[in-house]
Order: structure tokens, then sequence, then C-alpha cells
């Protein structure tokens, strides 16, 4: 975003609909969650191999060589934030990111860093 000259009264007018334009704290406190899930190497590597295929347990866990056993730990933590969700093929469950918006946040974040590197 650029940033623009504001008059007083665009600044005053903006100032006034600040407290109005704040998440209310539940949502807020969602939004922090989702972040810390973001904060964490594993679930981020998670999050980058689900965004090109639904996967299983174990076929996460051969990709990033890791136990079945974390990898559905952190799977868990991801699905009670609602960022992945699971589907039954015949014996196995294949696990897959609840919408598009979670690699749009990943893609900006890269798209930051590019920027960032080349200022």
């Amino acid at each position: 975003m650029v940033e623009k000259d504001f008059s007083e009264q665009e600044h005053q007018a903006a100032l006034n609909h600040l407290k109005e334009s704040i998440p209310a704290n539940e949502e807020l406190e969602s939004m922090v969650n989702i972040f810390k899930a973001f904060g964490d190497m594993t679930r981020v590597k998670i999050i980058l191999a689900l965004s090109k295929t639904p996967l299983s347990v174990g076929e996460i866990a051969d990709t990033l060589d890791m136990s079945q056993s974390s990898i559905s730990h952190q799977l868990s933590l991801l699905r009670q934030l609602n960022l992945v969700t699971s589907v039954r093929h015949g014996r196995n469950i294949h696990y897959r990111l609840s919408d598009q918006h979670i690699i749009t946040i990943f893609g900006q974040t890269k798209d930051h860093i590019i920027e960032d590197e080349n200022d």
C-alpha cells in the first residue's frame, strides 16, 4: 500500500473509524492462533505439501522424513484451526487444505520476502 498525504479532515475521519474497524477479541484470537500455527516449520512444510495434492499421514511423513505420530499431532492442530480437512479413501485418510486462502497467505508472504530482498 502506498502512503499518501492525508488532510487533517481525512485523518480525523480515519481515526474516528478506527475503533469500529478493529475486529472483536474473539476474531482476533482466532487470527493469532492461525499465525501461531504458521510459526512452526513442520506445520508450514505440511501446508506446503498439501498445497500440491491431498496426502495421507504416511505420505506426509515419508515426504518430510518424520515420524507418523509427529505428523498426526501437527495435523490435529491444523484441523482444530480449520486449516486442513480430511477425506477417507478406502482404508486411508487423506488430508487437504481447507481452502485456497491459506496458500494465498503463503504466496503473499513469499512475495513480501522477495520484495524486501530486492529493496
